[in-house]
């Protein structure tokens, strides 16, 4: 059985007129010939355009071991850049069985259009059958050879018609509609007088009806216009197009057959050149016109569009693919392929993809298939696969043969992969707005994991900080303590080398043994009060410790931290008498990431520590104010008191050492820990309000999650 072949094709895009026509037919002769087609749509090199350059990496997916042969759409492609400049960039390809339509190149068999011939022949058509004789021209780009061709023609007619070439009536255009519209645009601003205007191209030519339209100007007088390439629309446009007729058909079927021809080793011609003819219709002025009187059916929308964009939305890949999953169908796109480059984003760079082949990962991840209108699931051994193979082999139907579409997937130059679409009708409009909006959602879900790894760094960094500073904390705090046991050591042996001397001198009284011995005890108390200090703090810093490292994530609502805080009030000794006034401005159901026993325990704290800073204030006297409000996305908790406040030496100690103004009663690890904790494990802020008798204020700000939806 003879094998199926796979032709690569090299196109600018499948959504411009000629391109279009260009498209559909080869497309068509591949089935008709029984041929496989890989279609890599990337654009023109040298584009104005960021969008467009971008493209271009399609043109890097070639792989000969996936494509017998390459018919490469080469005048397009080098639409801005010179013959020359794109020769050298296709030269890797050197090798590969190549057809260039549009262009010679030294490597490939070259399929060529007569311009200037058909050009001629409409121009002397407006001169010579219509008595024009100020005619304007839109040219094409300055390095395109088939604009220059017909530019030279338009010189040559006026010559032989002893008419003078008048320079204010040549305008430089660049093939793209929007160029022939502002021109006509500017010929209508300047006031210039014209019989007539041929166009390089029916791209330009139907930009510049567009805009005598808009302008509403008179279509008999003004409308004037002819263009070149007879592109699908150019019959179907009110007055119908004038232009210079290119046999898209048969260079499309002649590429197809001659492509397989050199595949299988055949000899064929290096260079075929195909004429032009001029086709006649209303917008020169010609009555009896070969306009068509029905629209070709290629290009009628026989289904409205599916709006894409507004049924395709969301930030999660999962989700984006069950909604594409609906809108393939909708579209009847049979078959669809995400990949996913491996190592992550890459940055394309034109010129490099213009001075050889741009180098790609080698390996990328499918990471969607959509097969036989159903969306189907991804083994593990065929998830990876080498990029250039553009879908990997256990998805290629081996029983029949298909048209693949191949477009990036990418955000401005940032580059996530790839998207092939497997083409069944002549449909060219759904395809862009699909990868686009797969484009626009990876990058958002890029984003957001980028966002959530960030998060877990940041909060990392904070839960280290923390733990850092606890230690830092302690260590500077138990200075105090080591050095006072340092010095009952040092008093406890000259106690002991006292007591050692007066065992033999009977000088030495019983009450002197006893001043020595009470001493002695005097000094032990003292290690046991620095022993019981040290291993409080250090119990404590040890729990907090394990709090900090802790992975585990809860959530609570705002309602369980009321009745928890209630609850701890009632049942603390220090607090059950004082006056706490709770006020509440947030959705009592909305949920806070984290551990509730963490927040209790801090807001504990701030309770206890504003109710002794009342001095000489009877319990029932002394007043706690409780705030929790929203504030952005963020609950925002205050625990005021009216009490003695803080010196602005203490100030600037708080959340730095454990400072206490409770003596012996406090260790001053409880606001130290605080902070480590609101940081740490809430990734949140923690600071505070004071002035000396009139009070502190201490705030503290974590992120919430939502309200739960109503039961």
């Amino acid at each position: 059985m003879t094998k199926r072949r796979t032709i690569g094709l090299l196109v600018n895009d499948i959504d411009i007129n000629y391109s279009t026509s260009i498209w559909l037919m080869i497309k068509k002769a591949a089935e008709m010939n029984d041929c496989n087609v890989i279609a890599l749509e990337g654009r023109s090199y040298k584009s104005v355009s960021l969008a467009d350059t971008q493209h271009l990496i399609s043109y890097s997916l070639i792989d000969k071991n996936r494509l017998d042969g390459i018919i490469i759409m080469s005048a397009l492609i080098a639409c801005y850049i010179s013959n020359e400049e794109f020769i050298e960039s296709c030269r890797w390809m050197d090798g590969i069985p190549m057809i260039s339509i549009g262009i010679v190149m030294p490597f490939a068999t070259s399929i060529l259009v007569d311009n200037k011939t058909g050009m001629k022949n409409l121009i002397n058509h407006l001169v010579k059958d219509h008595g024009y004789r100020r005619i304007a021209f839109i040219s094409g780009p300055k390095t395109n050879t088939d604009s220059l061709e017909r530019l030279e023609a338009y010189f040559e007619v006026l010559s032989e018609n002893s008419i003078e070439i008048d320079e204010r009536l040549i305008y430089d255009g660049d093939f793209i509609a929007n160029s022939g519209y502002e021109i006509m645009n500017k010929i209508v601003k300047d006031g210039i007088e014209y019989d007539a205007i041929v166009s390089c191209n029916d791209e330009m030519a139907l930009g510049a009806i567009k805009c005598m339209k808009d302008l509403r100007l008179d279509m008999k007088t003004k409308g004037i216009i002819c263009g070149f390439d007879d592109s699908t629309n150019s019959a179907l446009v009110k007055p119908s197009l004038t232009t210079v007729r290119q046999p898209i058909e048969e260079i499309c079927y002649f590429a197809i057959e001659t492509i397989l021809k050199k595949i299988e080793g055949e000899r064929v011609e290096d260079v075929i050149t195909f004429p032009s003819v001029l086709v006649k219709r209303e917008s020169c002025g010609c009555k009896n016109s070969s306009a068509v009187s029905c629209a070709n059916e290629s290009t009628v929308r026989l289904v409205p569009g599916q709006r894409i964009h507004e049924n395709v939305q969301s930030y999660s890949l999962e989700e984006l693919f069950d909604l594409i999953s609906t809108s393939l169908k909708l579209c009847n796109i049979n078959s669809c392929f995400v990949s996913r480059y491996c190592g992550g984003t890459i940055f394309f760079n034109e010129n490099c993809a213009l001075e050889n082949k741009y180098t790609i990962p080698e390996y990328s991840e499918l990471v969607y298939a959509f097969v036989n209108y159903e969306r189907k699931i991804i083994e593990d051994d065929v998830k990876i696969f080498k990029t250039e193979l553009i879908i990997p082999d256990a998805f290629i139907p081996k029983d029949r043969r298909f048209t693949y579409l191949v477009n990036p997937l990418f955000f401005k130059n940032e580059h996530f992969g790839f998207v092939c679409f497997e083409v069944v009708n002549d449909d060219v409009l759904n395809f862009e707005p699909i990868r686009g909006q797969i484009s626009n959602t990876l990058k958002g879900a890029l984003l957001l994991s980028e966002r959530e790894r960030m998060e877990e760094r940041f909060r990392e960094t904070e839960r280290l900080a923390s733990l850092g500073q606890l230690i830092g904390g302690l260590s500077h705090n138990l200075m105090t303590p080591i050095m006072s046991i340092s010095g009952a050591c040092f008093g406890l042996e000259d106690l002991i080398k006292e007591y050692r001397e007066s065992i033999e001198d009977p000088s030495v009284t019983v009450q002197d043994h006893n001043d020595i011995a009470d001493d002695m005890l005097r000094w032990v108390n003292k290690l046991k009060e620095y022993n019981s200090y040290m291993s409080n703090a250090i119990s404590t810093v040890k729990s907090q410790a394990v709090q900090l490292n802790s992975d585990s994530i809860n959530e609570f609502t705002i309602e369980e931290l009321i009745n928890r805080i209630k609850f701890v009030k009632h049942n603390n000794q220090k607090l059950r008498n004082c006056v706490l006034n709770i006020s509440l401005d947030i959705d009592s159901r909305t949920l806070i990431p984290g551990d509730i026993s963490n927040l209790v325990q801090i807001i504990d704290n701030l309770f206890v520590n504003s109710a002794e800073s009342y001095e000489d204030v009877e319990d029932e006297n002394r007043k706690v104010d409780f705030f929790i409000c929203k504030e952005e996305d963020c609950l925002k908790l205050a625990v005021r008191d009216y009490g003695k406040g803080m010196s602005d030496d203490l100030k600037n100690k708080i959340f730095k050492f454990m400072i206490t103004t409770k003596g012996k009663n406090g260790t001053g690890l409880s606001l130290l820990l605080s902070y480590s904790t609101i940081k740490g494990r809430f990734g949140g802020e923690i600071w505070f309000e004071s002035k000396e008798n009139q009070g502190t204020t201490f705030f503290i700000k974590i992120p919430i999650i939502k309200p739960l939806n109503n039961q």
